[in-house]
């Protein structure tokens, strides 16, 4: 009696993008967030999300895009965004942004941010975004984003960094190798996790 072997044929590639597909990556990760508990809970207005999410991707984007850390699923159904090792991010330039956010909330947003900066550790790779097109999450697209990005910050022998805004993103990482080192939230916000991922070279 023969086996028979199946071959995966629909296992994601992943590539890495350029600023000329800036567009497309900031399309996919707008759409991933849209229902992302703690982006909405800043940005609870739709066309404000809308707005001040496009400004944040254009301004997270810079450093990814010129350090060529930027991973995407080939037809652009998902991508990450990751800065180096070392890099500071000038909070300032969303500044403009925060004018959307709901008056009664303010304060406890610059104060979640703030909480935020006390676990992000200057050694380590930091991914600040990745998502899949909600109408193709579930076929490991995420892991396989994860994976690329992993592959090479191993390689170098180095820390990665993230903030999971969810239980469900938390397992995920969890299971490539995130460890939770802290829990945020302040009165009314979602909870949000601190991970990092030490080398396992």
């Amino acid at each position: 009696m023969h086996g028979h072997v199946y071959i995966n044929l629909n296992i994601p590639k992943i590539v890495k993008s350029s600023s000329a597909d800036l567009d497309r990556v900031k399309a996919v990760l707008t759409l991933g967030f849209s229902s992302d508990a703690l982006l909405r809970w800043v940005f609870p207005d739709a066309s404000s999300y809308l707005k001040c999410f496009d400004a944040w991707m254009e301004e997270f984007s810079k450093i990814a895009f010129e350090n060529n850390i930027v991973y995407s699923e080939e037809n652009f159904f998902g991508s990450s965004l990751w800065h180096p090792p070392g890099v500071e991010f000038d909070n300032s330039v969303l500044g403009p942004t925060f004018e959307y956010i709901p008056a009664d909330r303010i304060e406890v947003v610059i104060k979640f941010f703030e909480e935020f900066e006390k676990y992000h550790p200057d050694d380590a790779w930091y991914l600040p975004f990745i998502a899949v097109d909600p109408s193709q999450q579930r076929k490991g697209i995420g892991s396989f984003l994860l994976k690329e990005a992993l592959k090479m910050i191993d390689e170098k022998g180095d820390r990665a960094y993230l903030e999971a805004s969810n239980e469900l993103n938390k397992a995920l990482y969890e299971r490539h190798g995130f460890v939770e080192i802290g829990r945020v939230q302040f009165e009314d916000s979602p909870p949000a996790f601190p991970m990092i991922r030490d080398s396992i070279k």
